[in-house]
């Protein structure tokens, strides 16, 4: 069981109180915000209540830290895995683990509020998943300059990828998490508004930070211009926005980001 210390003067606070989130406009966090802390609250499908904290560091996008939570009188401390701990597209994502214990958090947050979901398998008490909400006290005023816009059309050829996904469904079984490689692979948008992907190309409209692929193999698609990480323009399809009317996914399965190779 690993316990991180970080400086107090560092730190950025979430506060988390039971009910509705006082409304504060919030800027965004940007992915060198430092350390930080966070202590909020959760509260599971069935009715359970319970409460988080972690310390982490913020760098290049992703957390380094440790998560302790406590869910109906059951306590799990455990550290940060930082592939899976990110800030992406003004979201945070946690993921810790503990031999067969881990945890799963995430939603959209800035320097004002965090709202979401969790996930956590903790032994004795089996999956429990539910929502938490927040509020944020920050300390770090410099996140928001290192904010990346929005609605910046990719110049160059993106690789596209997407989270799969299998979920447990016996005793102790946990999902399991991996990334695959999306149905279209590759994804090169040019201002004149054809694409190419792969298997072939097509046409797509822009309106905002919107496209529509019109015609070829992905006609329907709706991709969404959002930075990555890193701040670097890309394309998110956002499973929400690419179903057909029979509920039949255009692209992948769950949500696809298509980013620069690096």
């Amino acid at each position: 069981m690993l316990r991180t210390t970080f400086p107090a003067a560092a730190t950025v606070v979430l506060l988390f109180t039971s009910g509705a989130v006082q409304a504060q406009a919030g800027r965004p966090l940007g992915p060198n915000s430092g350390a930080m802390t966070l202590a909020g609250e959760m509260r599971d499908n069935d009715g359970g209540q319970g409460e988080f904290r972690i310390s982490a560091v913020l760098t290049g996008g992703n957390f380094r830290g440790t998560l302790r939570l406590t869910l109906d009188g059951q306590t799990v401390e455990a550290p940060l895995i930082p592939a899976r701990s990110f800030l992406e597209n003004g979201k945070c994502y946690f993921r810790a683990e503990s031999g067969r214990a881990r945890a799963d958090l995430g939603g959209p947050c800035d320097t004002a509020s965090i709202r979401g979901t969790f996930e956590t398998f903790i032994p004795g008490k089996g999956l429990s998943n539910g929502a938490m909400s927040g509020r944020v006290q920050s300390a770090a005023a410099s996140a928001a300059p290192a904010a990346a816009r929005s609605g910046v059309l990719p110049a160059a050829r993106l690789t596209c990828a997407y989270q799969d996904r299998r979920i447990g469904v016996g005793m102790g079984e946990t999902t399991q998490y991996s990334l695959a490689y999306s149905n279209m692979a590759s994804l090169t948008l040019d201002p004149a508004g054809t694409y190419r992907t792969a298997s072939g190309g097509g046409r797509f409209t822009r309106t905002g930070d919107k496209i529509r692929l019109t015609s070829g193999a992905w006609a329907g698609a709706v991709g969404t211009l959002e930075p990555d990480r890193s701040g670097e323009p890309a394309v998110v399809f956002h499973i929400e926005e690419n179903r057909r009317a029979d509920g039949v996914h255009i692209v992948d399965p769950y949500t696809t980001r298509c980013t620069r190779a690096r």
